[in-house]
């Protein structure tokens, strides 16, 4: 790999884990496009660099999630019971999910990963409804966590933003357990995604070495960080949507007009 491309994957590590730790974001939505361009610019074919860019994302994102989990465990806001059914469901949809991208068409993955930022990006500038709950039936916790595990694996992100507003709306938890309860609960459903893509060889070490050991120092010191972070949200939900837009080709389809 050119040393560009190290260069500019350790910024993206950087970028991700400073934003995780201050926004408790996943880090999918940067790793995947980011490491989609690095490979598509070494000369990877298309549907090969999409799918080991979703694969590595999977596997870069789980020490970050992890280190969250045992953060919100320490501060009492997982619902431990919730999370390992939620997360048991995920983990098998999560392998399936994995090995249906492997057969779709590399159009439509990229289509369905832009209206997941799209998706989070809304996510991060709305108020979502919640309530007052402690805990969600188990029929209710498997079908969110079958769901939420599925585009985990089929499109190589922790699966946060499905379970977090299914869980305030549905299962009627405050915001801050929700999110606590996502993260435990995304540890488990990252496993069965990473299982499918390593098994049919989408993963790239060098690429996850070098986010993993600078996401995760960068997490750990931005979430020490006392900041408003109105403006981050806005500032990354603009990030995300312009990401979205380029890799549905809007840019390219606009330029193209003049």
């Amino acid at each position: 790999m050119e040393l560009i491309f190290i260069l500019f994957l350790i910024a993206v590590g950087l970028f991700a884990g400073f934003m995780s730790g201050l926004l408790g974001v996943g880090g999918g939505f940067i790793f995947a496009p980011a490491m989609f361009f690095v490979l598509q610019a070494s000369g990877v074919p298309e549907d090969i660099a999409l799918l080991t860019a979703f694969g590595t994302s999977l596997a870069a994102a789980l020490p970050t999630v992890l280190t969250g989990a045992l953060s919100h465990t320490k501060q009492g806001n997982v619902v431990w019971r919730d999370a390992v059914i939620m997360g048991g469901a995920g983990v098998v949809t999560g392998f399936i999910g994995g090995n249906v991208a492997t057969v779709l068409p590399v159009k439509l993955l990229t289509v369905l990963f832009a209206l997941i930022l799209i998706a989070g990006a809304i996510r991060l500038v709305t108020q979502l409804p919640c309530g007052e709950g402690s805990r969600m039936k188990a029929p209710l916790a498997v079908g969110i966590g079958g769901f939420a595990g599925f585009f985990s694996g089929l499109l190589g992100v922790g699966g946060g933003t499905i379970l977090v507003p299914l869980m305030t709306m549905l299962g009627k938890f405050p915001m801050k357990k929700a999110a606590a309860t996502s993260a435990a609960a995304i540890v488990f459903i990252t496993i069965g995604g990473i299982g499918s893509y390593l098994l049919n060889g989408y993963f790239d070490l060098l690429m996850w070495v070098i986010l993993v050991l600078t996401a995760v120092p960068a997490a750990a010191v931005s979430a020490r960080l006392k900041v408003s972070d109105v403006w981050l949200r806005r500032f990354f939900a603009v990030l995300m949507m312009g990401i979205s837009l380029h890799m549905m080709g809007v840019f390219e389809w606009i330029l193209s007009l003049f």
